[in-house]
């Protein structure tokens, strides 16, 4: 009776090695639910950090926009603005740091005033560069063109698979305002511009609407008879 109690008291071989997988068996369930958990929470922050991006981006495209100033090519026939556009490239002329140079002392002759260039690269990059502004040019041939020195481009998005502009207004006020996906060579402003941006992370930018803020007169002598522009004088 003693030796039965003696042998009953212990566990078998069989029952430990049952235990033991059974503790496995727990210890890899619990394991991939924290994997699961940890995938989860590193996926919830990437699409966190990039629509944080994507508002950013978004927000600096408003105000970029709104900034654009209404220049006039100088030393040519027709008072042409210096704004361009078709549907993947922007070509303008941004005041953005025109109230800083007010501020530190810059009169006239353009300063604070900077050529800009917002278009998709290779690779699905939309970038945006920006030059000093050169009042004596008379187009963009060149202007864009990599000089040493130069500021680096800004990188806005990347994998970007569609990228369109189009431009909202009409060339006189005889003419019925359309949507177009082109603007050049015009002297007037368009009245709305949109940027459309898809991405391959399926995370879009709603679509970008922005009424240019500077008034065309701003870079121009108004014609109250014709209600065109011409340019001011050196």
């Amino acid at each position: 009776m003693e030796q039965s109690r003696q042998k009953s008291s212990g566990f078998t071989l069989i029952e430990t090695m049952l235990a033991i997988t059974l503790l496995a068996l727990m210890m890899g369930m619990i394991y991939a639910a924290l994997n699961i958990g940890m995938r989860a929470w590193d996926a919830g922050d990437a699409r966190v950090a990039a629509v944080a991006n994507l508002r950013t981006v978004e927000h600096f495209l408003r105000r970029e926009f709104t900034q654009i100033f209404p220049g006039r090519w100088r030393a040519v026939p027709q008072a042409y603005l210096t704004f361009e556009g078709d549907a993947t490239s922007l070509r303008y002329v941004t005041s953005r740091n025109l109230d800083a140079a007010r501020q530190n002392g810059g009169v006239g002759g353009g300063e604070g005033l900077q050529w800009a260039e917002l278009a998709l690269q290779s690779g699905g990059v939309l970038q945006l560069k920006r030059q000093a502004f050169d009042s004596q040019a008379q187009n963009f041939d060149g202007l864009f063109d990599a000089i040493e020195g130069d500021p680096a481009p800004v990188r806005l998005l990347e994998n970007v698979t569609v990228f369109e502009i189009s431009y909202f207004g009409a060339e006189t006020d005889l003419n019925e305002p359309t949507w177009r996906s082109e603007w050049r060579d015009l002297v007037r402003l368009p009245v709305l511009i949109k940027l459309h941006v898809e991405t391959s992370r399926s995370r879009d930018i709603p679509d970008i609407i922005v009424a240019p803020r500077v008034g065309e007169e701003a870079g121009c002598l108004i014609n109250g008879f014709t209600r065109n522009c011409g340019p001011r004088p050196r």
